[in-house]
């Protein structure tokens, strides 16, 4: 079965609550679906489209693991963090399957 993956392309635009109430748990929110950070991070070699504040993959066993992951109750509680913290429109939330 391919792994899954979340990519995040993120435009923050409230640093301090999108850190408190969204970045710094989001992490253990996805740990129990095996979900596992391999790229958060600020800093790129930009080369062609839209400039993000950050940049997260995210690899799960399955995407199917992926997708309970982001239903899942504990991702909904904070999902409203990354939402009102972020300009939605200007980034990206997906899910992938792996090959």
């Amino acid at each position: 079965m391919p792994k899954g993956y979340l990519v995040g392309l993120v435009k923050i635009t409230n640093q301090d609550d999108f850190t408190a109430n969204y970045s710094t748990k989001v992490e253990s929110v996805f740990a129990p679906f095996g979900g596992k950070f391999i790229v958060r991070t600020d800093s790129t070699s930009h080369h062609e489209g839209r400039h993000c504040d950050r940049y997260v993959i995210v690899e799960f066993p399955s995407l199917e693991q992926a997708t309970q992951a982001v239903e899942s109750p504990a991702y909904q509680a904070i999902k409203p963090h990354r939402v009102n913290n972020s300009d939605i429109d200007y980034g990206s939330f997906m899910l992938l399957p792996g090959v």
